[in-house]
C-alpha cells in the first residue's frame, strides 16, 4: 500500500500525528504534516490508516489498498 500525503491540502489539525507517531509529525514551521518514515512497519498500518481515516483536511491518498504486504508512505507538495 502507498499513502500519499499532499501537503498543500494540510490545515495543520494534527490528527495524523496523534494517530501515529511513529509516521508523521508537524513542521515546526506551519504546523503541516510531514513523513517521518517513508517505510514504516506493517505493524503501524492500522495507525496509518486511522491517520488516513481522522484527517478533518482529507489529506491523504490511499494507492495499491488491497496489497498490505508493503507499507510506503511519502509526501507530495504539488497544489492538487
Amino acid at each position: 500500500m502507498r499513502v500519499i500525503a499532499h501537503t498543500q491540502k494540510c490545515i495543520a489539525g494534527g490528527n495524523c500525528v496523534l494517530a501515529c507517531s511513529d509516521v508523521f509529525e508537524q513542521r515546526d514551521s506551519d504546523g503541516t504534516v510531514h513523513v517521518l518514515n517513508e517505510r514504516p512497519s506493517l505493524a503501524l498500518l492500522k495507525k496509518v490508516r486511522q491517520a488516513v481515516d481522522l484527517c478533518p483536511g482529507q489529506v491523504f491518498s490511499i494507492e495499491d489498498e488491497a496489497n498490505e504486504s508493503e507499507l510506503v508512505v511519502v509526501e507530495n507538495d504539488q497544489a492538487v
